[in-house]
């Protein structure tokens, strides 16, 4: 089956695998090549894909797993790879944690833009007659 990924980054990853077991807030699904159609929303968790002897891992957050016609898709707010669920993880969190840490300097770059924007506006004496 294909196995397909698209994040909000615009991120996408395509491969082949044998089947896949999603795991989420409700429990895991094994999902092959000749499942029914499904749609699997999941909060937090994450899809180990198998290929062979081959096991990949993807940690997913705010996602929708959908499986029709040979295709496993999935659309997710965030998602990471790795060989093993820890590495999956780890990526992850160092994802998640890099992301907080840029959001935080993006807020500081704000602040110090509208206190300049206000300091200007008061020596400009904008709106006064």
């Amino acid at each position: 089956m294909i196995f397909k990924v698209l994040t909000q980054q615009g991120k996408t990853l395509t491969d082949t695998i044998d089947f896949a077991v999603v795991k989420s807030q409700d429990g895991e699904i094994g999902i092959l090549d000749n499942h029914v159609p499904i749609v699997v929303s999941v909060k937090e968790g994450y899809v180990k894909l198998e290929h062979g002897d081959e096991q990949t891992f993807l940690v997913i957050e705010q996602a929708l797993v959908e499986f029709r016609d040979h295709e496993l898709s999935i659309l997710a707010l965030e998602a990471q790879i790795g060989k093993t669920l820890e590495q999956a993880k780890h990526a992850f969190d160092a994802m998640k944690k890099e992301k907080l840490e840029l959001t935080k300097q993006e807020t500081v770059d704000f602040f110090k833009l509208e206190k300049e924007l206000k300091e200007n506006i008061m020596k400009s004496k904008a709106g006064q007659l």
